[in-house]
This record gives structure tokens, sequence and C-alpha cells, in this order.
């Protein structure tokens, strides 16, 4: 489960949430983890990863590591609580790979409307992407404008509130790519919150992805599946069940597929810290292991009163 989550936070996403949205940047929690967090070095069975933040909780550092002499590190720069600069650097036997290494450089302007400009450059200051992101006066993704070697696309959103619901919807050049509902549903008096990304190819409807989350923004259920043109049906290709123990860390998840059903539980142990992360994670039956090494900022030592 580290290895996905690991790889999904290398990249800079966009949230089209249905609010405010930006160029999203991650912090201690992205990562599964609490408190005053300084570092945590993740160890799977293709390598480490290697996450570093300040002192406000930002990821500022990352690092993939394949071996002793292969390894992807990227920078964060931050100018208050904008994030300015983005550096991906490849080293391969232990050398700068400056061909495959870029930079992204972020720029707003909100003398009107805001706009956000993203410059992705080669080492060899090539501009390789730019990217303007255009919101509304509500501070909503309306536009994106990206022109590279191969052309200029747009993307644009379109926002509709019904009730308790909202709807996203997402088209490149004029057709439609993607649309997110998200409502809320009530399942044995508690309310959940559901989200529904239904993705197009050509304008033609092809898989959809259906996630719920508890009142604690914890992930319950996954669901993927596939338009049938022929039949003009979703056939489901998996479904994922979450359940948490007393202390809210993830205990087991029950996936249903095609051809047969299967059952991990998560076995942890913890630092022991105020913060109280977890350092080993086992998954069984497969007894996989993921071990964890979390340092901390040291809280400053309140010094005592002096009389009057």
């Amino acid at each position: 489960m580290i290895q996905k989550i690991a790889t999904l936070f290398f990249a800079l996403v966009i949230c089209t949430n249905g609010f405010a949205q930006d160029i999203e940047t991650f912090k201690v929690s992205d990562f599964n983890l609490k408190g005053n967090v300084k570092s945590c070095e993740v160890i799977t069975d293709y390598g480490k990863e290697e996450y570093y933040f300040d002192k406000e909780g930002r990821l500022t550092k990352s690092i993939t590591r394949y071996n002793d002499s292969d390894y992807e590190t990227t920078y964060y720069k931050y100018v208050h609580d904008f994030l300015k600069e983005r550096r991906v650097e490849n080293y391969m036997d232990g050398k700068f790979d400056r061909a495959t290494s870029i930079a992204s450089f972020y720029e707003v302007d909100t003398l009107e409307n805001r706009r956000l400009t993203e410059k992705i450059v080669s080492y060899d200051k090539e501009l390789l992407e730019k990217n303007v992101y255009v919101y509304n006066a509500e501070n909503r993704l309306v536009k994106i404008i990206r022109t590279n070697t191969l052309g200029i696309d747009e993307t644009d959103f379109e926002y509709l509130q019904e009730n308790e619901t909202t709807i996203v919807n997402q088209s490149v050049n004029g057709r439609p790519s993607k649309t997110k509902t998200i409502s809320k549903i009530r399942e044995q008096g508690q309310e959940l919150k559901k989200v529904e990304e239904q993705n197009y190819i050509e304008g033609l409807p092809t898989s959809k992805t259906t996630d719920i989350y508890d009142s604690n923004g914890r992930l319950t259920m996954h669901k993927e599946a596939l338009y049938d043109a022929s039949t003009e049906t979703w056939i489901v290709q998996d479904e994922k069940h979450y359940q948490y123990g007393e202390d809210g860390v993830l205990s087991t998840v029950k996936t249903k597929k095609r051809f047969g059903d299967s059952t991990e539980n998560y076995i942890y142990q913890f630092d022991g810290t105020t913060a109280n992360n977890w350092v080993k994670e086992i998954v069984t039956p497969q007894n996989v292991y993921t071990t964890r090494r979390i340092t901390y900022y040291q809280e400053p030592v309140e010094q005592p009163k002096t009389p009057d």
C-alpha cells in the first residue's frame, strides 16, 4: 500500500473537487503521518522512499532510491505559502542525468481573476511545456491552456450544483474527458461522501471509479468499472472495502473481483511517541513487510518562569 502512496505523491496534480483549486502540494498528513515530522524513510521491496518536511509540515524534498547509484530527487521551494519551484533530478550510476531532469516554475497573477502559470524546462533551459491555469471570481479552476511541442490543448471545467451534489464536467478541446460527481449519502445512520469519476475517450465513456469516505475522511470503498459499448453497461472489475481499527489505522481490506474474493489484514507496530506513528506494517496472509524510520523536530524547551 505504501508503494502506491509513494508513487502517487511524486506528481503534482490539480485539485478539482468542486471547491477552491490550486497546484496541490503535499504535507505530513498526506503520507499517513502525524505530528512535527522532520523526515520519513520508507523501506520497500524495490528500494527506499525518503520524505523531508519543513516545520510547517510541507514536503520540501523526496527521494526514490532504486539502489545506491540510481535514484530520483524532487525538491519543492516555497515563497511564503506559495509553491514557487519544483525540480526533479535523476541520477544513474551515481551521475546526474541532465537529459531526464526537469524543473517547473510557477508564477501567479491576481490583478483580476487569478491566473497561475507553470513553465516546465529542461536543465539545458529549453522550454518543454507551458501550462496556464485560469480561475473564475469564486477561485474555481475554469480552464487549463497547455502548450508543448505537440501544439495547444485547452481543458475547460464546468461546475453544476444540485442541492448538496457538486458536478464538475471536464472537456478537452471541446470533447468530454471526465465528469466528477461529489455527493452526500446516508448509510446505517452515518453521513458519507461519495465521489464518482467517469472518464471518456473521443467523447465516449470508457471507465468509472467510485469512492466513499466516512465522516473522518477515511476511504471506506473503492470500485472500478469498465464500460461495455456493445451492451451499454458498466462491468465492475474491482471493488475494495476498507475497515479501520479503534486507533484509526487500516485493519482490513476486502477485495471483490470478477473471478474471486480476497481479504488482507494489516498489523502495525507504533513508535510510542506522542504522535504515535506506525513504524512497521505487516500485510497478511502474504506476510509483506514495510518499515518506516521517522525523525521529528524537537519541541522548544519551555524556560522556567523567574519570580518577580
